[in-house]
């Protein structure tokens, strides 16, 4: 990839890393990522690279930093950082960009999953997922460019969501469970994540373990938000206490 910012902001040409330190020149190139091969506003621009409360000189300021860029790009033949009257963007393969072949790796694997293909749509997630070096545009300040790192965080955990239903539907539960218990410690609040979790561990005859997964999610959703786990993950564990049949368990349809 020659421009990755799914963990920290990493540029590369050539084989060689090309070394961008100034925090607001990086969050400028990560804004321009953000929306590679369409025109970013230069409202947009200055907004993200000073959070919100440009100075007076912002546009000014800007520019520098976006010749400073076209500089450093230089070497890198198919990437272009052009101008309008309206604002920049940058012109670069979305192949060589790790957020943008994730979404489309997902998409890929969205459309096999919809024509039956199972395991390939398994392959293609993994495949996306492994793109993922950490949280998204780490070490990049400001509020609103960590905003947009929680949303790609959100797109992560989506593409788990069909990854673990893809393997639950191909009998794959005892493999998934050491990741599934990864996700719901870091995701404790998502009950689509909870519930397959707790499938795969009944699937795997840890009926005990299941329960005790659910008991810990309805614990910390009445103390933390004051709420009841929803009704799908309510009735999954009142199927699991009545020993249902694995394959007539179902998930929640949402995040929680």
């Amino acid at each position: 990839m020659r421009f990755a910012i799914l963990g920290s902001l990493e540029v590369n040409a050539n084989n060689t890393r090309i070394s961008i330190t100034a925090p607001k020149q990086r969050a400028v190139l990560v804004t321009l990522l953000l929306d590679a091969n369409n025109e970013v506003p230069v409202e947009r621009l200055t907004r993200f690279v000073w959070d919100g409360q440009p100075p007076v000189a912002a546009q000014t300021t800007l520019q520098s930093y976006i010749y400073r860029l076209r500089q450093l790009l230089q070497p890198m033949t198919g990437v272009e950082l052009t101008t309008s009257a309206a604002g920049y963007r940058l012109q670069v393969d979305p192949d060589e960009t790790d957020v943008w072949s994730f979404r489309d790796r997902v998409a890929e694997a969205r459309e096999k999953a919809q024509h039956g293909d199972l395991a390939g749509s398994a392959r293609d997630l993994r495949s996306a997922l492994s793109l993922w070096r950490g949280n998204a545009l780490a070490g990049i300040p400001g509020k609103l460019l960590q905003q947009e790192a929680r949303f790609l965080e959100d797109e992560r955990v989506t593409a788990y969501e069909d990854l673990f239903a893809a393997e639950l539907e191909l009998g794959n539960h005892r493999t998934i469970v050491p990741e599934l218990k990864k996700l719901v410690s870091m995701h404790q609040f998502h009950e689509t994540l909870r519930a397959q979790l707790m499938v795969a561990l009944y699937r795997c005859a840890r009926q005990a373990e299941a329960l005790h997964a659910y008991a810990q999610i309805r614990r910390r959703l009445r103390e933390d938000l004051g709420i009841e786990p929803g009704r799908e993950l309510q009735n999954l564990h009142r199927a699991i206490l009545e020993q249902v049949a694995p394959a007539s368990l179902t998930l929640p349809s949402s995040a929680g």
